[in-house]
């Protein structure tokens, strides 16, 4: 099962329209209502959980309106465009991400550039436009090795484990989901990691070829499933419904036909109360192959045909392949021969193999993508500090110095460093450069950058900030150099640097700016050194 349960991304377990839909009202509206950021993020997950979604989207849409940081509006929209694909209202959804991404690009915010990347390749799934959802995973999959396993992150990642799983790649996802599940912040954030984690493996078991394999996957399975109903403190109905369902399943597999029609009776009224369609078709199989080796019942042939056709709909085929035996089984014992074979023939190998081969070679070309952007990542990257080098300076400050004035650009240049490698070593110097690199980038805000050009001249980039700001920043830079007893140096090596500053506005203004900032830096160093030119 696939469907999203996190307050960030909600798949479409509930199904076009969701609980509700008629009670979204905007929070504004509310008497009452708190109106702070945090106020409108805690009522808008409520919603969300109580199946309210559309009052959530709006409640995370005026929440992103109050706040305080480009990463939490990014963060914040991004939980409206889920809430909202998850009433299958697409077109606004995929607007949504589409902007988000374009705007997290830019800021380099990549928890938000991934999370907004996984919902619009589940929106060319949708439309089996597999090239480009490929395209699109690829880049999602480099921009999420950037983000730390922090618990700040436990949504994006676990986000994205749903999203590899909707694209029928079942063991990256468990991979991810069992990231997510150490990053979870709660008993209830664990246990949605562990209802997806069970609806993954249970994927991962209808595809195997390995009987061994399929083995492990399904009684890990049982597990992860199992872990989400045993946490009783803030489990949600959804995560109860996706585990229950698929243990059903999965139970049945090792013979335990009573439990597994027990779970599947409670999961089908927990769905049929929610509109939860996918966790209803599953539990369906769970109850029809159970029912069929308790009680040889020819009439549950029927649940699984209507399983079958609710479920080719919202594209969850793979969860009904352990329902084929039985009714092998039922049409062969009814003398129904021709409509038993052609179930056998839709079931033969050769055609689970090409699936299979057709999934792999999706898979590699993602990998290809993820590792073509690697490639290109490392050609404008300094191998030694892992700052951008000169190339990515040169592609990337057009279009800062159009869309972002005015931007201060500053060359930096240490002070006496090539005594640094002439009287202690290379080692030293390469030690000393390092540092700095680290020391430079702590100080910068997000969206500005630090450029290796060379030896022992940094290029800073400052957008949107006036001379005056660059000045104060720039001087706390300076002084913070000058006064740094710095790794591996004698104490009574001292590390100064000279600055010069040229502000900029325009795309074809960078070879001026560039220049501009040489010679202020050169009339530093006239001057006396330890000290900042602007031109």
């Amino acid at each position: 099962m696939t469907s999203e349960l996190t307050p960030a991304h909600l798949g479409s377990a509930a199904g076009p329209g969701g609980l509700h839909p008629g009670l979204a009202v905007p929070a504004s509206k509310v008497p009452g209502a708190i109106t702070d950021m945090h106020g409108l993020e805690a009522m808008a997950a409520h919603a969300r959980s109580q199946g309210f979604y559309l009052r959530a989207a709006d409640l995370y849409h005026e929440a992103a309106r109050e706040a305080f940081s480009v990463e939490e509006r990014l963060h914040l929209t991004m939980r409206e465009a889920h809430c909202r694909l998850q009433v299958d209202d697409r077109e606004a959804a995929e607007q949504i991400a589409q902007d988000v991404a374009t705007q997290a690009r830019t800021e380099e915010c990549y928890a938000e550039l991934a999370d907004a990347l996984g919902l619009l390749v589940e929106m060319h799934m949708m439309r089996d436009e597999y090239a480009e959802a490929s395209e699109k995973l690829a880049e999602a999959m480099w921009v999420l090795l950037r983000v730390p396993d922090d618990p700040a992150y436990y949504q994006v990642i676990h986000n994205m484990a749903v999203t590899y799983q909707r694209c029928d790649f079942p063991l990256p996802a468990i991979e991810l989901y069992d990231r997510a599940l150490h990053l979870a912040p709660d008993e209830a954030e664990r246990a949605i990691t562990h209802a997806n984690m069970a609806s993954a493996l249970h994927m991962a078991m209808n595809y195997e070829g390995d009987p061994e394999a399929a083995s492990r996957h399904l009684h890990d399975g049982i597990y992860a499933a199992t872990a989400a109903l045993d946490t009783h403190h803030g489990r949600e109905v959804v995560t109860e419904a996706t585990a229950l369902a698929h243990r059903s399943v999965m139970l049945n597999a090792i013979g335990h036909h009573d439990a597994a029609l027990h779970d599947a009776l409670r999961c089908r009224e927990l769905a049929e109360r929610h509109e939860l369609q996918e966790c209803e078709v599953v539990a369906m199989v769970g109850e029809a192959v159970a029912r069929w080796h308790l009680e040889r019942d020819p009439g549950v042939l029927q649940l699984i045909f209507d399983a079958a056709a609710m479920g080719k709909g919202l594209g969850i085929g793979t969860y009904l392949k352990s329902s084929a035996r039985v009714s092998i089984d039922i049409l062969w014992e009814s003398g129904r021969y021709d409509e038993a074979r052609e179930v056998m023939n839709r079931q033969f190998e050769g055609v689970s193999l090409a699936l299979r081969r057709e999934r792999e070679a999706r898979w590699e070309h993602v990998r290809l993508g993820v590792s073509l952007r690697n490639t290109a990542a490392i050609g404008e990257t300094d191998p030694l500090t892992n700052l951008p080098n000169r190339r990515f300076l040169h592609t990337w400050l057009p279009s800062v110095l159009e869309q972002c004035a005015p931007v201060c650009v500053a060359l930096l240049d240490l002070d006496g460093f090539k005594a640094v490698n002439d009287d202690l070593s290379y080692e030293h110097g390469d030690a000393l450069l390092q540092e700095l690199a680290g020391v430079l980038q702590r100080i910068c805000r997000r969206g500005d950058a630090v450029v290796r050009l060379g030896g022992d001249e940094f290029l800073i980039v400052l957008r949107e900030t006036s001379p005056g700001d660059a000045r104060n920043m720039l001087d706390r830079v300076r002084t913070l150099i000058g006064n740094r007893p710095w790794q591996g140096l004698p104490p009574e090596v001292q590390v100064t640097a000279s600055i010069g500053v040229a502000v900029g506005s325009g795309a074809d203004d960078t070879q001026r700016v560039l220049a501009a900032a040489g010679e202020a830096l050169h009339e530093a160093k006239r001057a006396g050194r330890d000290r900042i030119v602007f031109r």
